[in-house]
């Protein structure tokens, strides 16, 4: 379970060219399908619990079929602040880091249009209205800080880049690849007697850390349209066109001493070949530092169709099905490995390596949504409102259209062997006082792996708020908690005895949402 969650969780890409780690994309296929319905500051604080609703500016990201409950046009415009902290434990060793960010969560505006009839005519029977709208929303935040060190006692960085190694003759190593800046920085040596297997040179006691800085959000734009039939029936359909944008620079370093990796009685890295010269820093201390950059961006497209059915006035029912989102990525990756090694008697030794560039292009489908939801009306001033969204992981798809299908098929393989379908849950209340509102929320966003039987990976949600209307104006203001568990690793091995963090991530937002009706 370990070693299937550190790939999908951290999707950290450890190489270059046409070798990849098995679990990279699918990693990343879960990241940018993992999205919330875009919704105000008035649906945040109900936990964004909206699906039956409707009349909200949130309907034009949620259930299109809540348009139709508008009766007059409308703007709004929701900045957020975003605060995440990591609470990281790394080989016994605590770090917290925080990271802070101000963005805009949504601006959007819809029409309504009444259905003009025939004089005398009952006015609240058949099509009533039509609303349309469109709306920018941000429905997802990769942004954090993780940073972490710790003493090693059992293994090095350059473990896994031997590893990589075996099975090629320094010859036939990727011009590029980690491998050969690690062979060449003197991080590795050939076994004996071997010219294809290989040992890390670097001692197995060092000192590590990693600071991993992410940055990025999902977002969509969304135009929709809703209908209103005898002010008991509403439908509604929006297609959206989704945006991605995923950067991840990560900085390792690694402290220790040059071991003599093929004994002390057989200096050389090969004797059967003389002319080959032994690690020249045996004995003396290393300072190795490893560099990435991995900038995914995507565009793609969506649909939603949804529903809302009042059987009396103070009970509402909703559903709505998102289609999966068909998407393109583009992503560049860079990185590099640079050593000095210093005492021992000798002088100090700087190797510096070319940064080595590649780049991966393909096509993302990410799973279909269905969502209930039922809300109750409570007297004059008070609502509760309550949803169930389900979601298939296990349906995520990636396709290349030329080049790495080997590699796509095993990343679909590994999909299927280890996602699922999850349930969310969100529940929310809202009670009025004269021309305020207090609101509060809670929900759950089920974890997507087949192997949490503790449902560690879930993502729980604590939200509250505030609202004020006046006349044609108003204004929310929502918290929003979020709260999570994740595992790092700065490094694969084959046997899954790499080191592993393990992060407890908080967000702390608050969204405030300015409306006018006209």
């Amino acid at each position: 379970m370990k070693k299937f969650i550190q790939l999908l969780i951290v999707a950290t890409v450890a190489t270059t060219g046409n070798i990849y780690a098995q679990g990279i994309y699918a990693g990343d296929a879960l990241r940018f399908s993992r999205t919330d319905y875009g919704s105000s500051a008035r649906f945040k604080g109900l936990g964004n619990a909206q699906i039956s609703l409707g009349g909200d500016i949130s309907s034009i990201g949620g259930n299109p079929a809540g348009l139709g409950m508008f009766t007059r046009s409308e703007f709004t415009i929701s900045p957020e602040f975003n605060n995440t902290r990591a609470n990281i434990n790394y080989l016994g060793q605590q770090t917290k880091s925080t990271k802070n960010m101000l963005n805009l969560n949504q601006v959007a505006a819809v029409w309504y249009n009444p259905i003009v009839k025939a004089p005398g005519s009952d006015l609240n029977k058949g099509l009533i209205s039509i609303v349309w709208g469109v709306g920018y929303n941000r429905n997802n935040d990769f942004s954090v800080e993780n940073n972490f060190s710790g003493v090693n006692s059992n293994s090095s960085i350059a473990d896994s880049w031997a590893q990589r190694a075996n099975g090629q003759t320094p010859a036939n190593f990727q011009r590029g690849s980690v491998e050969k800046m690690a062979f060449d920085s003197y991080l590795i040596d050939k076994q004996v007697g071997s010219p294809s297997n290989y040992f890390p040179a670097t001692s197995q006691t060092n000192v590590q850390n990693q600071s991993e800085v992410r940055e990025g959000s999902t977002s969509e734009m969304n135009f929709a349209a809703g209908l209103n039939f005898s002010n008991k029936f509403y439908l509604g359909a929006s297609i959206g066109f989704v945006n991605v944008r995923y950067v991840t620079d990560r900085l390792y370093t690694e402290s220790g001493t040059v071991i003599n990796t093929v004994g002390p009685n057989d200096p050389a890295p090969d004797p059967s070949n003389p002319n080959e010269k032994p690690n020249p820093h045996i004995g003396q201390n290393y300072d190795l530092t490893y560099r990435s950059n991995q900038n995914t961006t995507g565009a793609g497209v969506n649909g939603r169709i949804g529903l809302i059915y009042k059987p009396v006035n103070t009970i509402r029912l909703g559903a709505t099905f998102q289609t999966p989102t068909w998407m393109h990525m583009e992503e560049d990756f860079a990185e590099v490995i640079d050593t000095r090694f210093s005492g021992g008697g000798s002088p100090t030794i700087n190797i510096f390596n070319d940064v080595a560039n590649s780049n991966m292009n393909y096509n993302l489908r990410t799973p279909y949504k269905g969502s209930f939801g039922a809300s109750v009306i409570i007297g004059q001033n008070a609502l509760l409102t309550a949803d169930v969204d389900y979601v298939d992981y296990s349906s995520t798809k990636l396709t290349v259209s030329d080049g790495y299908r080997d590699l796509i098929r095993s990343e679909n393989q590994f999909i299927k062997d280890n996602y699922t379908h999850a349930f969310n849950y969100r529940v929310g209340g809202e009670y009025r006082i004269d021309q305020f509102s207090l609101r509060a929320g809670y929900g759950i966003n089920g974890s997507p792996y087949k192997e949490d039987p503790k449902n560690r990976f879930d993502v729980k949600y604590y939200s509250g708020g505030i609202g004020y209307r006046v006349n044609e104006y108003y204004v929310d203001l929502a918290y929003q908690r979020t709260e999570t568990h994740n595992t790092l690793s700065p490094y694969e091995l084959a046997d899954f005895s790499e080191p592993v963090a393990t992060s407890k991530l908080s967000k702390n937002n608050v969204f405030l949402t300015v409306g006018v009706r006209f």
